[in-house]
């Protein structure tokens, strides 16, 4: 009987390597995670070295590298834009608000998908030239495409890597450029300066003709606040004892625009107080006693039943039907297309208290915590009350006494 002769041999003292009979290579192996990985050299030092110094995750890097056309941004070479964004919704994306969530991921989802192929440690500015011209490219052929760029949505891919880059690799430099941002942009967007005037807001109210939205609107302008802000208004935030209205709680609004929950903290983190006039003491008498259905939302953080002054048969407002009224209000009043949407009062109640009273009080009115925005957005750089005063006076004292 002829004996079959082994195709490999183990060698001694070397575990771990073995020898090819036929080609006299020496084999080295070893088991990673119960994977087996080999290789083969012709010298036998050649598969010591191999077998001690050998990890997957070098010979990825070594691919990488070789593949790579252009600068190695980082040193982290295990993840891929797509893991970095499952660990970015799995990781942060809970922490922050259903709101901003919500936010988040409709703009990552127009751009993650153009970045799913590339490895962190290729993604540069060039490979973002090359993203962002090609979603110019699609919005430029959608029909009736509103978009004006795609800065928001260059905003959140910043947030999700400088997330990377805080947790995973220190060494990955931010690549998003201003211009990418110049690169978005397909329209420039017309910013209003114009502020409705004492006169231009009694215009809006004579022409809403239902008492309800005619109410809801001008407590709206009394508060200076955002529409969110009187859409989530309880009763129990109304102290008519005091004359004080607090502003705590928010109503939050889904993509299609309709209640989602009651947000308990306005936007810029902080409860503000709003002195109640007897015009707003009226009105607010009138829409709490007006409340004969229940609400069927709950507040998260109690389980108590939400009391809104401000609800349809119960049904807490919804941004369309705000929007719908006022815009009907401006189109009758002869104020559109120059004032348009819910944000108008804000800015109004802001530029005529700064016109009679100083920013001071129109930054303290509207609640705002940086003095530039109110000075800057929401007001207009004319001479105040106060300004005027004060320079009429000094002429006096050095011309006319």
């Amino acid at each position: 009987m002829k004996t079959q002769n082994k195709r490999f041999v183990s060698l001694k003292g070397h575990k771990g390597i073995r020898q090819d009979t036929k080609t006299g290579n020496y084999q080295a192996r070893k088991y990673i995670d119960g994977k087996e990985y080999s290789e083969s050299f012709s010298k036998i030092s050649q598969a010591l070295k191999w077998k001690n110094e050998f990890h997957p995750s070098l010979k990825e890097k070594e691919e990488i590298l070789n593949e790579s056309t252009h600068r190695f941004n980082g040193v982290e070479t295990v993840y891929k834009f797509e893991d970095i964004w499952n660990l970015y919704r799995e990781q942060h994306l809970p922490s922050i608000s259903p709101q901003s969530r919500s936010d988040v991921l409709k703009r990552a989802n127009k751009i993650a998908p153009k970045l799913v192929k590339y490895r962190m440690v290729h993604i540069n500015a060039k490979v973002l030239d090359s993203v962002v011209k090609e979603l110019v490219n699609e919005a430029s052929k959608e029909a009736h495409n509103k978009r004006h760029s795609f800065d928001k949505e260059l905003q959140t891919l910043r947030a999700i890597l400088n997330w990377y880059k805080e947790n995973y690799d220190a060494m990955f430099v931010l690549p998003i450029l201003k211009r990418h941002y110049i690169a978005g942009t397909i329209k420039k967007k017309i910013k209003s300066t114009k502020k409705m005037t004492i006169s231009e807001v009694k215009k809006f109210f004579e022409a809403i003709e239902d008492e309800f939205w005619r109410d809801f609107a001008e407590i709206h302008f009394f508060m200076a606040g955002r529409v969110q802000e009187p859409a989530g208004l309880q009763v129990k935030s109304v102290d008519f004892k005091n004359r004080i209205l607090s502003v705590c709680d928010v109503s939050v609004w889904g993509r299609d625009k309709k209640f989602m929950y009651l947000k308990e903290i306005p936007k810029n983190g902080e409860e503000r107080l709003v002195h109640l006039n007897d015009r707003m003491i009226e009105i607010l008498k009138r829409r709490i006693e007006d409340r004969s259905s229940l609400c069927e939302y709950f507040r998260e953080s109690d389980g108590k039943r939400l009391d809104f002054v401000f609800h349809l048969s119960g049904e807490p407002l919804t941004y369309r039907q705000i929007q719908h009224h006022y815009n009907r209000a401006l189109k009758r009043a002869g104020l559109w297309p120059d004032f348009k949407a819910t944000h108008i009062l804000r800015k109004a109640m802001a530029n005529i208290v700064r016109e009679n009273m100083g920013l001071d009080a129109a930054q303290a009115v509207g609640g705002w915590k940086s003095r530039d925005v109110v000075e800057k957005i929401y007001t207009n750089s004319a001479p105040t009350e106060l300004n005027k005063s004060a320079v009429s006076l000094v002429e006096e004292m050095m011309f006319k006494k």
